[in-house]
């Protein structure tokens, strides 16, 4: 038998039985057998679950984190404890007062508003500005200080004066370094205004005692 004819024989009895077998496909390169469209729906279906989780993925939330505010802490305020007052003047008047009357003498203190003029002497507060002072022949530095703050040589807190017929006893109660010191100026119109140290142990005595006081 011609070999053509049997290879033509074998191709229609291939071709008859597959054609009645419904797992065959023929695609383009090959013929398969199996599920095929079972496998493409599978495919299919994990694509779609695939595409269907990220899209009901919750998007994550930003997280945004606050900053730490720092909190005020309130830093008391140091009271400032002045070494001289108002009243403490005061005081120091009643005994000025009793120490004169005792040798027949009255006092008149600076009150911050009205001047003391001296007899045939310069005028307070404004001397103190306006002339240099002499103690035991050395200038000093010598300011009104009412809250005996520490801005001179001698920080004069008070002031008392008695005028006499042609002279006159001016006290400048002063602090230096914390200390109390009492000077007399008992000068005519000059410049500059000579003062000494007061050594009366009673005056001496009261001032200190008035100046430690709380």
């Amino acid at each position: 038998m011609n070999k053509k004819i049997l290879v033509g024989i074998s191709m229609l009895f291939l071709m008859t039985t597959l054609t009645g077998c419904s797992q065959i496909h023929f695609g383009k390169d090959a013929v398969t057998i199996g599920n095929v469209k079972k496998e493409k729906s599978t495919k299919a279906k994990i694509k779609k679950a695939q595409s269907s989780s990220k899209k009901t993925a919750p998007k994550k939330k930003k997280v945004v984190k606050k900053k730490a505010t720092k909190k005020k802490v309130k830093v008391p305020k140091k009271k400032i404890v002045s070494k001289w007052d108002i009243k403490k003047t005061q005081k120091l008047q009643k005994a000025v007062n009793q120490w004169g009357k005792a040798i027949g003498q009255s006092y008149r203190f600076y009150d911050g508003k009205r001047t003391l003029k001296t007899k045939n002497g310069p005028t307070y507060p404004d001397v103190l500005k306006k002339n240099r002072f002499l103690l035991n022949k050395k200038i000093i530095k010598v300011g009104y200080s009412p809250l005996g703050k520490n801005d001179y040589q001698y920080n004069v807190v008070a002031i008392a004066n008695e005028n006499f017929k042609s002279w006159h006893n001016t006290y400048l109660f002063c602090l230096m370094k914390d200390k109390s010191v009492i000077l007399l100026d008992q000068s005519k119109n000059a410049n500059p205004v000579m003062v000494k140290v007061v050594k009366d142990k009673k005056l001496n005595k009261d001032f200190s005692k008035i100046y430690t006081e709380k």
